[in-house]
């Protein structure tokens, strides 16, 4: 059977990447939430994201430059594999992702990794029947193929770097 949840035993200092999340504009990129309904009430910042289905294309938007130092620091931590997908994703305070499957061919072929950069206690993730709070700068592998919420019902945004790769 495959857990809901795979903490990777290294966590990272998350410190730097909140750093640069001051002035970043949440609500300049809208394709994500306006493309899958079920993330209506995230705001994204895309670092590698192709919002066509090419798997072999692996775009490089704006903000990646600023972040490429710590998402290379970050790759260090999992087998060698590659990046192929990194976004920057806010779930405001009060608000929740509905239960749901990812069911898109990309989530065949990649491992997806959360990693907490701003979170409260309140903000609970659950994966299947199982229920966790994500620490900042722990690094999870969330089974993509059970069904899975995020509720925030802390006073503060929620704040993740997800990753997609594909290990060696």
């Amino acid at each position: 059977m495959i857990e809901p949840f795979t903490l990777w035993g290294n966590t990272v200092d998350v410190d730097a990447i909140e750093k640069k999340l001051t002035g970043l504009d949440w609500d300049k990129y809208t394709f994500r939430q306006k493309t899958f309904s079920v993330h209506s009430n995230t705001k994204t910042i895309p670092l590698l994201w192709n919002e066509k289905p090419n798997h072999d294309v692996i775009v490089k938007h704006p903000h990646y430059t600023l972040f490429e130092q710590e998402l290379s620091e970050i790759q260090t931590k999992f087998p060698p594999g590659r990046l192929h997908t990194a976004i920057l994703i806010n779930l405001p305070a009060g608000l929740s992702i509905p239960t749901h499957r990812d069911a898109a061919q990309h989530f065949k072929l990649y491992n997806r990794i959360h990693i907490p950069i701003i979170t409260n206690p309140k903000c609970l993730f659950t994966v299947g029947g199982e229920t966790i709070h994500m620490k900042a700068g722990e690094l999870w592998e969330i089974n993509k193929h059970q069904v899975h919420s995020v509720e925030n019902n802390g006073e503060e945004d929620r704040i993740h770097l997800i990753i997609d790769c594909d290990f060696e």
